[in-house]
């Protein structure tokens, strides 16, 4: 197994438990989750950036970081959707 695969597991296992603690309100708001006016622009602005081909390496580095963070929330999200289908609240 390489690295990389170990690390997905790792991250895998982790929302997995993070998911367990999560009812029906709280993946409703994970769902509902905006970002802040500012930090919406400075996304686009770098999303635009990023179309032209015209990032610097920092600006890489942060655009990934949104993109890396919204996967993170996403899978966390359909993981407690997941769990909350299989085993309803009482």
């Amino acid at each position: 197994m390489n690295s990389s695969s170990v690390v997905l597991g790792v991250d895998d296992s982790l929302l997995e438990s993070a998911a367990r603690c999560l009812n029906a309100a709280s993946v409703r708001a994970l769902g509902e989750l905006q970002l802040e006016p500012a930090a919406q622009a400075r996304l686009d602005a770098l999303a635009q950036k990023a179309n032209e081909a015209q990032l610097t390496s920092e600006e890489a580095h942060e655009y990934d970081r949104f993109i890396e963070l919204g996967d993170i929330v996403a899978t966390l999200r359909l993981k407690a959707e997941r769990q909350l289908t299989a085993a309803p609240e009482e």
